[in-house]
């Protein structure tokens, strides 16, 4: 018989730990967190513009070279708009972000049936619906929807996930070592 060591949860565990206490902090300061927000994906919108252009550079063929190299300079300008005034993107991010918790939900949803005979697995389609439901808010409040709301959904989101990952680990842990003893007991009946 195999020894192979099964993962103890303590990862989801932090995980939803971590989440939870980022939760907490972007519902505290709503503004902050959807300033935060911004501030990341122009970045990331910048670095993704400049790495564009760079491959567009050396492409080897003309259509790539001008087409990497527009797709960089326009990737870039975006990031930084959103950089140099952020509210001005705010519109776009909001959108973004509505379309994010689309796939965050659904993604919840499907994969919460997985740790179906878990008891935890409630909390996590549980989480998934609340992604849903934040999306359609987000989208309906669309394009007036500012740092506050971003700030809020994110932080809210980041709660529900937290949650739902400390109830899947802990159930994780109790089925784990309910399967132990199981093993163990059936060890002694056999020897």
């Amino acid at each position: 018989m195999s020894d192979r060591k099964l993962p103890t949860g303590n990862a989801l565990l932090f995980t939803g730990v971590a989440l939870l206490i980022l939760g907490v902090t972007a519902l505290i300061s709503p503004s902050w967190a959807g300033q935060t927000v911004f501030y990341l994906i122009g970045a990331l919108l910048l670095i993704t513009g400049i790495g564009q252009f760079l491959l567009g550079w050396n492409d080897e063929t003309k259509s790539g070279q001008v087409g990497r190299m527009t797709l960089g300079i326009i990737t870039g300008m975006a990031g930084l708009a959103v950089l140099i005034h952020p509210v001005f993107g705010a519109g776009a991010l909001a959108a973004i972000l509505a379309i994010f918790f689309v796939f965050d939900g659904i993604w919840k949803v499907v994969t919460s049936f997985s740790y179906r005979p878990a008891t935890g697995w409630l909390a996590f389609l549980g989480s998934g619906i609340l992604s849903l439901v934040l999306a359609w808010m987000l989208w309906r409040q669309w394009p007036f929807s500012g740092n506050w709301a971003v700030g809020i959904l994110v932080g809210i989101n980041l709660l529900s996930t937290g949650i739902s990952l400390i109830a899947v680990a802990l159930t994780w842990k109790s089925a784990l070592e309910a399967g132990r003893e199981r093993v163990a007991e059936l060890k002694d009946r056999l020897t």
